[in-house]
């Protein structure tokens, strides 16, 4: 399985505008098989305004069998040219395509319960070379350790393809923005947590996982993801 996550940096006061769009493009997406997991407007972030969408396939000669008819398609030149009314609502996107990383063991049980409340993308940029001792982090210490303070592990992903790699990739759901900033403030204050990265300092120079662009999200109610994504 591969993933495809876009990214839309949002012209100021186009939000409503793109919500339009999206709430017509369901019967787009079927028509051409496009599997839309998840859609989210950015709360918080580097970029803002801005709006999230990832997208699930078997592999990417699927991803071109869907995409090349979908963009010749009538209807959506008229749905695009119609919701744009004029002027470009997307000033920027970026373009990413995700494979799921190896120390990720979702639960089978998860892949049809849907999730609502704060959810939040994490963006790391990764150590060069130390694939293994990154996945062995993620899955014997902060991924547990996450689990631990009520968040619930939707996607944990290396990036295949996207800017500044390499990257993983995380997507957490949590109950609420106080359960998130309480989550992540007791995961850095355990003392096995600091011993694993003191520990990674003291080996490579620096932490498995670097530079973090984070962004909070709220769902879109029309396409609540599922508490595991893709799966």
């Amino acid at each position: 399985m591969i993933y495809e996550l876009r990214l839309y940096s949002v012209a100021p006061g186009r939000m409503p505008d793109l919500h339009a769009r999206f709430e017509r493009l369901p019967p787009l997406f079927k028509r051409h098989g496009v599997q839309c997991i998840g859609q989210w407007t950015v709360t918080a972030g580097p970029r803002m305004p801005g709006f999230v969408y990832l997208m699930a396939y078997a592999d990417l000669a699927e991803r071109e069998a869907r995409w090349a008819p979908f963009y010749t398609d009538p209807d959506w030149l008229s749905l695009r040219a119609e919701t744009n009314a004029g002027s470009e609502m997307v000033e920027r996107y970026d373009l990413c395509f995700l494979k799921p990383n190896a120390g990720w063991a979702p639960d089978p049980s998860d892949a049809q319960r849907t999730i609502g409340g704060v959810h939040e993308l994490l963006m790391h940029e990764a150590a060069l070379g130390q694939g293994a001792a990154t996945n062995a982090f993620l899955r014997d210490v902060q991924l547990p350790l996450l689990r631990e303070q009520g968040a619930q592990v939707m996607l944990v992903a290396d990036m295949a393809s996207g800017p500044r790699m390499p990257q993983v990739v995380t997507m957490l759901g949590w109950a609420d923005d106080a359960a998130r900033e309480k989550g992540w403030a007791a995961v850095e204050a355990d003392a096995g947590w600091r011993a694993a990265v003191a520990a990674q300092r003291d080996s490579i120079g620096w932490p498995v996982l670097g530079r973090t662009d984070r962004y909070v999200l709220r769902a879109t109610e029309s396409c609540l993801p599922k508490a595991v994504l893709g799966a």
